[in-house]
This record gives structure tokens, C-alpha cells and sequence, in this order.
């Protein structure tokens, strides 16, 4: 896959990525509980618009299963950081966090 198809193809996700991270910037900045909720949006973005590609054969199964499975393992730390680890999920508890 050369490099301008790659990015015809990944655009679209990283378009909507970048549209997300401003409001989840300003809602990590201020506190505000849905701004977890957009951390977790953007993995499983990732996951199923790798799978939907991997569907329609517009990725190589190898690329689509190793976008599933750093997504899958970079969301499930994130999960455990926003909400289960104690300080963190605390700190978003607080009376400013919502």
C-alpha cells in the first residue's frame, strides 16, 4: 500500500479524530466527565472503522487485525486510567468534574 493510498483511506478516521480531540482537550482541561467518554469514542472509532474497511476488502486483513488489536489494547488501558484507577477516577468525581 503506498503512502497517498494509506491516507485516502485513513482520512476520513483521522478527520473525525482531530474534530473530537478539541472538545475532549477543553473537557480533560475543565473537569468534565464526558471527556473520558470521548477518549474511550476514539478507540472504538478506530476498531470499527478498521473492521468496516476489513469487510469491504479496502485493507489487508493484516493491517485491519493490528489496528483492531492496538486500539483494543491502548482502549483497555485508557479504560483502566480514566476509570479505575483510583486517583483518576476521583479526581474526576470531585465537584468540578461535572
Amino acid at each position: 500500500m503506498t503512502r497517498s493510498e494509506w491516507l485516502h483511506i485513513a482520512a476520513p478516521l483521522v478527520a473525525v479524530i482531530g474534530c473530537l480531540m478539541a472538545p475532549m482537550a477543553y473537557g480533560l482541561a475543565t473537569r468534565k466527565v464526558w471527556s473520558r467518554h470521548l477518549v474511550m469514542a476514539i478507540f472504538v472509532l478506530i476498531i470499527l472503522y478498521a473492521s468496516a474497511l476489513g469487510a469491504l476488502n479496502v485493507l489487508r486483513n493484516t493491517i485491519m487485525w493490528r489496528a483492531i488489536v492496538n486500539a483494543s489494547l491502548f482502549g483497555c488501558a485508557s479504560a483502566w486510567y480514566f476509570y479505575f484507577k483510583p486517583n483518576v477516577a476521583e479526581y474526576f468525581r470531585k465537584p468540578g468534574g461535572r
